[in-house]
């Protein structure tokens, strides 16, 4: 009974983590880490592509050169020593586990077949600049995001003085 609690704690302790690819071998290290019992996930789409002499829909990566896996921190050096494998992301050169929900989520979207587009990962804080409408080529800071409107603040440093608009998220990009 000991064992069986023992190999239960250490499932457990088995976290998400994002691995760091060299470019087009994110493929070659999801079929490794299968071989040895590691459960990746590598979501992909189909995207259409344009050749010279047909159209044809291929599987291409939502977050190119990034595999994520589920491992134990003891697991960390067998996944360093596969071919292609760059580094596992982290804070302060330490790997960072990401939250369960946010794999789910992105299983869940991949699996509903909605197409998917990249955006840009806008914090508050942010420097952006606005890329469409009749404010295009304004830039400022990012105050607030909330859903659909965001608070663009733009200043003048040398006199201390900003002023903001609220406008769509879809209008500003990070600068």
């Amino acid at each position: 009974m000991e064992k069986r609690e023992l190999t239960t704690n250490i499932e457990s302790s088995a976290k998400w983590f994002a691995v760091y690819t060299h470019a087009r071998h994110e493929t070659k290290v999801t079929e490794q880490m299968v071989k040895l019992g590691f459960e990746p996930f590598f979501p992909k789409q189909p995207t259409l592509s344009k050749r010279k002499d047909r159209k044809k829909f291929i599987e291409e990566p939502i977050f190119p050169s990034y595999v994520f896996v589920k491992v134990t921190p003891n697991e960390f050096n067998k996944l360093l020593n596969l071919s292609g494998v760059v580094k596992i992301l982290g804070e302060k050169g330490k790997p960072t586990p990401i939250p369960e929900e946010e794999i789910e989520s992105v299983r869940i979207l991949v699996k509903s077949e909605v197409t998917i587009e990249p955006h840009p990962y806008l914090r508050e804080g942010d420097k952006v600049r606005i890329v469409s409408g009749p404010l295009k080529g304004v830039t400022g800071w990012l105050l607030r995001i909330e859903p659909r409107l965001s608070l663009l603040v733009v200043s003048i440093s040398i006199l201390n003085r900003s002023i903001a608009i609220e406008l769509s998220d879809e209008a500003v990009e990070k600068y």
